[in-house]
Order: structure tokens, then sequence, then C-alpha cells
């Protein structure tokens, strides 16, 4: 990922203006993921800060690690949303904006008048996506939600406790948030594609982005196969239990060696030849019935060897496993060092930042850090300016509150 700081970004999305109205993890993560893209991002906050600005240390240079992790690229506004002058501010960016994002639970937005219908009034060319836990609609719609809640309603808890003893196990991580904002920023662009593409319509449209439904959508296309055709008659799903860790001497490696290519190049690796013509693994077909006893022989064969030694021995067979690895030990892993997947940059204030890079390599229009987060209401009079208030408006709106 390019870092090209205090200059003009070159990706796919440059010349997009995108309001961020979010909290917390999936709406800054979605919108970071459009600005990284080239979009001019907007993200508007209270003016004590969003919440993730003091919550989780560290601190510096009035930014936390966690609000740095969602924020890059873009541009802050301090504004108070329960002043009139806060919302009239909001309607006057919509005039130009292509994109709005908002995670307000239902009905809040409509009740400040900047829901969809109020905003499409001043400009029928917005997109205005709305990231929820359940959807605007039906039982649950007025619930607020956070990512274990989607976790456990989806079915993965159940699903991964069955591989730790029966007991429902979270993912350690706000897995759901961060699907969601993926799925969020893509959607986004696919609704802007309808606006301006080929055939495209002109005009913007609500995108409603729940949470459960993005995570559904991305974690179970491998678990609800049993129940591809109805009415099902086959045992509820179970783990992948082809899914395992190896111990070896000195750390953990896993893989995968299902296939017969792979799983006789593991055998010839582990010099344990006999495992190919022992029953129940002589092929894929007697291998996939039960995974139990092949998995077990080669756990066992794995435990004998150090991992750099077992590697080595696994890239000579062509036989797909890696080490696992901490988040730091990742960091400095050559690979990714390759591909620049963690990066640092240095701050004017806060010194050398680390960043998580964009997924996506574009070799003619590449994301890019062009700006580090804001700080609160860094961007006051830019945004306010380019929106035509004045300085004299700009200072009557500090004065009644509307702006920090």
């Amino acid at each position: 990922m390019d870092i090209r700081l205090e200059q003009q970004p070159q990706g796919p999305l440059k010349g997009i203006r995108v309001i961020d109205i979010t909290t917390m993890i999936t709406g800054p993560l979605c919108s970071q993921q459009l600005g990284d893209l080239g979009a001019d991002v907007i993200k508007i906050e209270p003016l004590h800060g969003e919440v993730t600005r003091w919550m989780v240390p560290p601190q510096k240079a009035g930014l936390s690690g966690f609000y740095t992790q969602l924020n890059r690229n873009k541009r802050g506004l301090a504004l108070d949303l329960k002043n009139p002058e806060g919302i009239a501010i909001i309607k006057k960016l919509a005039e130009s904006a292509d994109i709005l994002v908002e995670n307000f639970r239902g009905g809040v937005s409509d009740r400040l008048g900047i829901g969809y219908d109020d905003l499409k009034a001043i400009n029928p060319r917005l997109i205005y996506v709305a990231i929820s836990g359940f959807g605007p609609t039906g039982p649950y719609s007025d619930r607020p939600a956070y990512d274990p809640i989607a976790q456990g309603l989806v079915g993965m808890m159940h699903i991964q406790g069955k591989a730790f003893g029966g007991k429902p196990q979270l993912i350690q991580s706000a897995i759901v948030d961060k699907t969601t904002a993926t799925t969020a920023a893509g959607v986004a662009m696919a609704a802007l594609y309808a606006r301006d593409g080929l055939n495209g319509t002109g005009k913007g449209q609500r995108v409603d982005v729940p949470m459960i439904d993005a995570y559904a959508a991305n974690s179970l296309a491998d678990i609800i196969c049993v129940d591809s055709f109805m009415p099902s008659e086959m045992p509820d799903p179970e783990p992948l239990a082809v899914l395992r860790t190896f111990a070896t001497t000195d750390g953990h490696v896993v893989g995968m060696a299902l296939q017969d290519n792979h799983f006789q190049g593991l055998c010839e690796a582990l010099e344990c030849p006999e495992l190919l013509e022992r029953e129940g693994m002589r092929n894929v077909g007697e291998r996939i019935t039960d995974f139990a006893p092949w998995l077990d022989a080669i756990e066992a064969e794995i435990s004998k060897w150090s991992t750099d030694e077992l590697l080595r021995r696994f890239d000579a067979h062509g036989v797909p496993f890696g080490r696992v690895k901490t988040v730091r030990e990742f960091a400095e892993d050559p690979q990714a060092k390759h591909n620049r997947t963690i990066f640092d940059a240095q701050h004017p204030d806060a010194g050398t930042m680390r960043y998580v890079r964009y997924p996506g390599h574009l070799s003619e229009t590449p994301a890019c850090l062009h700006r580090h987060p804001p700080t609160l209401g860094q961007h006051n009079e830019e945004i306010l300016d380019e929106a035509g208030y004045s300085a004299a408006d700009i200072a009557r709106l500090r004065e009644q509150g509307a702006i920090g």
C-alpha cells in the first residue's frame, strides 16, 4: 500500500465524497476502506469525540490505537447532532455527497431529520448506506446489536463449540463487525456503479446491510451445505473435523493434506510411506469418510519434527502447510513484509504509526495512505468553507455549540 501523505489519492474512488456518521468498528472500517480507495471521507463526530478515541489504550496525540486502525484517510468534523445547526450542516454536506454511511439504531436518523427520505429529497443521487444489527424492519429491528450477539444468533458459536466439548465458543475477534464492514463497502460500490456505470440509472438508493445477513453470507456456505436440498435428511451441521492444528517439537503448524497428491507428499516428507497403504487412508474417498484415524496418525508423526525442518520438507513435496504465528510474528513474516500487509508511517505528532493495508493490490489505481486519522474537529473550517460557510458563519456555529 502506497504512502502518499498530504498528496492527492490515485485510487478508483478519487472524486467520490463519503459522509461517515458511524461509531465503533463496522461503519468506520467500511468508510476507511472507501477512503483507502481514494474517496474523500468526512467523519462526523460528536463534540466530545467518537467513543473509540478514548475507550481503549494506547493513546497519543489525541488518538487511540483503536481509533487509529479504523479512521485513516478521513477528514474530521465535530458536530452536535442535537443542535439544529448541526443537522443543517449534515444536510448541506449531503447536497454534494455521493455516499453516506450511518449505523444508528432503527428510527434515530429519521427522528433527527437525516434519514434516507430526508436526504434523498435534497440529493436524489445519494447512496445511503444503513448498517444495523438486524435490518430496518422485522421483529428485531429495534434491538441494539453487537458482534457477539450476531455470532450467537447465526449459529457459528454452536459450530465452534462442538470442537470444544459442546460449550458455544465466541471467535475472539470482532469478526461480524469486520465482515459487515467489508460487505457494506462492497455493496456501496455496487450501488455507485448502478448509478454511474454502464446502463447506470443516475439515481442513488438506500442500501441496508444487516450484520446477521453479512455474517451469514460470509460464514455459512460450507456449513449450511447439509441443508442445500430441502427437506433436509442430513444431521445437524458439524465442525469441519479436517481442520486441525498440529504440535511440533518447538511450535505448531496448520495445513491440509486431504487430496491424494498432498497426502502422498506428506507421507513422503514424514518418512512414513506405510500410511499410504493403511485401510481408511488409501485415497481421498476413504479419508473423507473418517478424518480421525489419518489425522491422528499424521499428528503423531508431525510431533517428532521441528517446525523449520518440517516446513522445509513439506515445501519440497508441495504439501500446503504453514507455521502458526502470533500477530507480532506475522508482522515480521517475509511474505507479509513483501506484501506490506502491515506497514509503518510517520505521524508528525504521534511518531511511527502502524497500519494494516487495504487488501486489494490495484496495478493502475492503487490504494494508499494519504491521511492519518484526524484529531477531533481537525478539518472543521476546511470542510465548512468548502460547503459555502463564511468565516463569520463558522465563528457563529462554534459560539452556538454546533461545532467543536
